[in-house]
């Protein structure tokens, strides 16, 4: 099999952050925090992400079934999986207010990051059928740390001055991204 390499841990990383960053710039609107704090919660939510996508390829090592071919297509499953439940909500009515939770406390804040790591454990998960955890262990965890801290920053300074956010857009840009990071990992590994 042919690894994934930091490019595409990339494209991955913004994929997967872009439902973060908007989620988390819905609470920053309805509850502002400092942006002192903020640098906290973005901390704390891109370790937990990188931690929950490392537990993910971890745990996709140990179902692999070591016949490169099987595993590529449990690798793409996984992804679709996760990228149509990125889509579903990029398509809801306009009308619905969003949940917003008061990331001002940090229990909130811990709980928030699990609730937007589901999707990361998934991808971690078909990874792990494709990638070993020695390979992925840095590639993996550097950009999603780094790429979730930003997000996250940038959507609570988004928050706290009220910007607008066109959220079907970048929903769509994101589920685009997994489709891509999908379609070629399963196309080297046939």
């Amino acid at each position: 099999m042919i690894p994934v390499s930091i490019f595409e841990y990339i494209i991955l990383a913004l994929a997967l952050g872009i439902p973060t960053l908007i989620t988390l710039r819905d609470c920053a609107t309805k509850n502002p925090i400092r942006l002192t704090r903020g640098l906290g919660v973005s901390l704390l939510l891109a370790a937990e992400h990188t931690l929950i996508l490392l537990l993910g390829i971890l745990l996709g090592n140990m179902l692999r079934f070591d016949i490169p071919d099987y595993d590529s297509l449990v690798f793409l499953g996984l992804i679709v999986v996760v990228a149509i439940r990125m889509f579903f909500p990029a398509f809801r009515k306009k009308d619905r207010e969003r949940v917003s939770y008061d990331i001002a406390q940090w229990g909130t804040v811990a709980l928030l990051g699990i609730a937007t790591g589901v999707n990361l454990l998934f991808v971690g998960l078909s990874l792990g059928f494709r990638e070993t955890m020695e390979h992925a262990l840095w590639r993996a965890s550097i950009p999603s740390f780094l790429i979730v801290f930003l997000l996250g920053y940038l959507a609570i300074m988004m928050g706290r001055q009220k910007k607008e956010l066109r959220e079907r857009r970048w929903q769509l840009i994101a589920v685009l991204f997994l489709l891509v990071f999908a379609i070629k990992g399963a196309v080297d590994n046939f």
